[in-house]
C-alpha cells in the first residue's frame, strides 16, 4: 500500500489544489518499506491526479480540496482523506499504528466533520451563535 500526504513545511499543505510535495510511503504489514519526496504538477488538478495515480497511491492525506481535484482522484481511484492539518511525521505515526482520528487533526473551522451519501468527507464550519 502506498500513502501520500501532500506537505508543506513538514506539515499537511493547507489546501490541496496548489500543493507541489508529496510525502509517499510504502507500507508493507504496518512497517515502512520506503519513503520519498514526489514533485507534483503545478499547472491542474487533473495533473495531480494522474501523477498521484501513476505513483500507485491507494490513500492520500490533504488538507483542503476542491471539488473539482477531488472528483479527479476518485475518478483514478484514490481514497481521500481531507480537510486534515498538522504534523506530517506524527500523522504519519497514528497511521501506522492505526491510532489516527480524523477529528483530531481536523483543519480549524471545521468543528464537525461528516461523510455524505458517497462517503465523502465533509467540513462543517463552527456557526456562531448570536445571544
Amino acid at each position: 500500500m502506498i500513502i501520500a500526504l501532500s506537505t508543506w513545511n513538514d506539515r499537511i499543505a493547507p489546501v490541496f489544489d496548489v500543493a507541489v510535495h508529496l510525502l509517499l510511503v510504502e507500507v508493507d504489514e504496518g512497517e515502512v518499506n520506503n519513503q520519498r519526496i514526489e514533485q507534483l504538477p503545478k499547472e491542474s488538478t487533473l495533473g495531480k491526479a494522474i501523477k498521484i495515480q501513476s505513483l500507485g497511491v491507494t490513500t492520500l492525506i490533504c488538507g483542503a480540496v476542491s471539488k473539482e481535484a477531488k472528483s479527479f482522484l476518485d475518478m483514478y481511484g484514490i481514497n481521500v482523506t481531507a480537510f486534515i492539518s498538522g504534523n506530517v511525521h506524527k500523522i504519519l505515526q497514528l497511521l501506522l499504528s492505526d491510532n489516527f482520528n480524523e477529528a483530531d487533526f481536523a483543519m480549524p473551522g471545521c468543528q464537525k466533520q461528516k461523510r455524505n451519501k458517497k462517503g465523502v468527507l465533509l467540513c462543517r464550519k463552527k456557526r456562531k451563535v448570536n445571544p
